[in-house]
C-alpha cells in the first residue's frame, strides 16, 4: 500500500489520465469490457517491454534505469507505471478509430456512434486505433527520453539511441505490432463476452456526447505531451509533432462534420440489434423528416 501511493503521488499524471480512461469507457462500454481492456492491454504491454528490455523485442533495446525502486510498483523488472499508461493510450486510440469508422448519430450537441459487432471487429479498425495509437508515442517517447528535464525523471535509456530525436525507429513499428495484436484480441473478446449482454453495467445511454469522449481523452494526452516539449525548451520535437498533428487533426474534422457521416434510419436500427439498452435512440426517427434526411456512410 505504501508502494501505491507512492507511485500515484511521483506519477499523479498517469492516474490522471487512467481515471479519465475508467470513467470514459465505463459509462460508455460497461465494467466488465473496460477490465477486460486494462487487464488485456497492461498484460500485453508488460511482457512486450519485459521481452524488449532483455531481447530488444518488439520495441528495441533499452534499459530501465532503478532510480525509482523502492519509491514506486516494480514488476519484473518494469516500473508499472509504464506499462499501465498502455491502457489508457489504447483506448483512447481505439475510441477515436470507431469515431472515424462508424456512422454516427447528432441531435444538436449531442453525437453518438450508430457502431456494430461487425464495424468494431473490422480489421480496419484495429489497425487505425494501432496507427493513432504510435503517433501519441511520436510525442510521449521523445518527451520520455528527455525525462530529466522534467518531472519524469531519467528513468530509461535507448541502446543505442535511434534517429527519431533519440527514439529508434524499430520502438514505433514494436508500438504498433503490439497494439494491433491487442486490440484485434480484445475486440473479439469483448463480443464474444458481452453479445448477449442487453445494457453492460455502468453504461450511461442517456449520457450526451459519450462518442466525443475517448476522442478527447486522446486529444488531451496530445495536448499534454506537446505543452511539456514547449515548456521544457524542445521546441523543435513540439513543433514536428504539431505538425504530425495537423493533417490528421483537418481529415477527421471534415470525416465527422460532412453530411454522408451520419446515419439514417435504417444504421440506428443496425445499432440497436446489436445494443438494445440505447432504445432512447429510437426516438430520433420521430423527429426525421425525408428532406433533412442525410446520406449514409457505408459501415
Amino acid at each position: 500500500m505504501h508502494l501505491l501511493l507512492s507511485t500515484i503521488a511521483l506519477r499523479p499524471y498517469v492516474f490522471v489520465f487512467l481515471a479519465s480512461f475508467l470513467f470514459i469507457s465505463i459509462v460508455t462500454f460497461g465494467l466488465r469490457t473496460s477490465l477486460l481492456f486494462a487487464a488485456l492491454t497492461y498484460c500485453v504491454s508488460l511482457a512486450c517491454e519485459w521481452c524488449s528490455v532483455h531481447n530488444g523485442f518488439p520495441f528495441g533495446l533499452y534499459h530501465y534505469i532503478e532510480a525509482t525502486r523502492g519509491r514506486e510498483i516494480w514488476v519484473f523488472g518494469v516500473p508499472f507505471m509504464d506499462s499501465l499508461s498502455f491502457t489508457f493510450l489504447g483506448f483512447a486510440s481505439y475510441t477515436v478509430a470507431l469515431l472515424l469508422s462508424a456512422p454516427l448519430h447528432r441531435r444538436g450537441a449531442d453525437v453518438r456512434l450508430l457502431d456494430t459487432w461487425k464495424i468494431r471487429r473490422a480489421p480496419r479498425v484495429w489497425l487505425m486505433a494501432a496507427l493513432f495509437m504510435v503517433m501519441i508515442d511520436w510525442v510521449v517517447d521523445p518527451l520520455s527520453v528527455l525525462g530529466d528535464r522534467w518531472f519524469l525523471g531519467k528513468i530509461f535509456w535507448y541502446d543505442p539511441p535511434g534517429p527519431h530525436f533519440g527514439v529508434p525507429i524499430s520502438n514505433y513499428l514494436g508500438w504498433y505490432f503490439a497494439a494491433a495484436i491487442t486490440i484485434a484480441i480484445f475486440v473479439l473478446l469483448d463480443a464474444f463476452i458481452n453479445r448477449r449482454v442487453e445494457r453492460p453495467f455502468g453504461v450511461l445511454p442517456s449520457m450526451p456526447s459519450r462518442a466525443l469522449l475517448g476522442p478527447a481523452l486522446y486529444v488531451g494526452i496530445a495536448i499534454f505531451g506537446i505543452t511539456m516539449l514547449f515548456s521544457i525548451g524542445a521546441s523543435e520535437i513540439a513543433w514536428a509533432s504539431v505538425f504530425i498533428y495537423l493533417p490528421f487533426a483537418a481529415l477527421a474534422i471534415h470525416i465527422v462534420t460532412r453530411a454522408d457521416s451520419y446515419g439514417d434510419a435504417a444504421a440506428v436500427e443496425r445499432h440497436l440489434a446489436d445494443f438494445p439498452g440505447e432504445r432512447g435512440l429510437a426516438v430520433w426517427n420521430e423527429h426525421r423528416t425525408p428532406a433533412a434526411s442525410p446520406r449514409r456512410r457505408s459501415a
